[in-house]
């Protein structure tokens, strides 16, 4: 293929993936606008009247953190004296009583959250209640992380291993591994990463979440020897770090490298 028709078919991926992203927020309810007055923190927005907005889907670093002023000044010099506009794909306010929503710019319908984790300004955090667009997101996500931009490049946001989350552990955390084990108890089921779980990273799944598990699609104990990637809140317990696993799209099943042939 020429050059001239291969940046031909670039461009065209690149809008077809625009227009995707469109029609997937335009099937979002909502549609109210307003004026956007600067970013409080890299996933957090003040809006004319003094309403704040919480960018749902994504988690950016606190301002004491690695990248913390980075990721704010990114959002705010996407939507700072800009007119955005709020659509709505699950709860409409956060714990603590701010607005959750996903935020589009309305003269060039630009997606911010989208733009975040472009420039890998934020990483994808989803909820039980606000988990619209995950999908997307975490598409988005890869992206960046793959190429090392923005808070990627720095070790504090790596994705771990199991055997790296630490014992005291307690926050949000992307963790990447084999599950070796799966295993119900007490109403609970759990994903082993380690022969020996006892003081080893693991998640686990609440009954409440097996539901909405069964409705995407995925089997917990399908995952036994497979590869995944998960996200979520990690606490200390007496059996080791532990992730709560209580949607879906926190798991992301992954393919299996592909073996050398012999001489290869």
């Amino acid at each position: 293929m020429g050059l001239a028709k291969a940046f031909g078919a670039l461009t065209l991926l690149f809008a077809l993936s625009a227009c995707g992203r469109d029609a997937a927020l335009d099937r979002l309810p909502g549609g109210r606008q307003a004026a956007a007055v600067q970013a409080i923190s890299g996933d957090l927005v003040l809006l004319a009247g003094e309403e704040r907005v919480r960018l749902a889907g994504i988690e950016a670093p606190a301002a004491d953190q690695p990248y913390g002023a980075q990721s704010q000044a990114a959002l705010h010099g996407l939507i700072a004296d800009r007119k955005v506009e709020l659509l709505f794909g699950g709860a409409r306010q956060d714990p603590f009583g701010r607005t959750a929503a996903q935020l589009r710019r309305t003269d060039d319908r630009l997606w911010i959250e989208g733009a975040m984790l472009r420039s890998g300004a934020a990483r994808v955090r989803t909820f039980p209640d606000n988990r619209a667009l995950a999908e997307l997101m975490l598409t988005e996500e890869a992206r960046a992380r793959i190429a090392g931009k923005g808070l990627w490049a720095l070790p504090a946001y790596r994705v771990l291993l199991p055997g790296e989350v630490p014992p005291d552990a307690d926050g949000f955390h992307i963790v990447e591994g084999r599950v070796l084990r799966v295993n119900r108890a007490a109403g609970r089921t759990y994903l082993d990463f380690a022969r020996d779980w006892r003081g080893a990273f693991s998640a686990d799944i609440a009954p409440a979440a097996m539901r909405e598990f069964a409705l995407a699609q995925i089997d917990p104990l399908t995952l036994e020897g497979k590869l995944v990637r998960i996200r979520g809140s990690v606490r200390p317990t007496g059996n080791g770090p532990r992730m709560r696993l209580d949607h879906p799209e926190q798991v992301e099943r992954l393919n299996e490298p592909k073996s050398k042939t012999p001489g290869g």
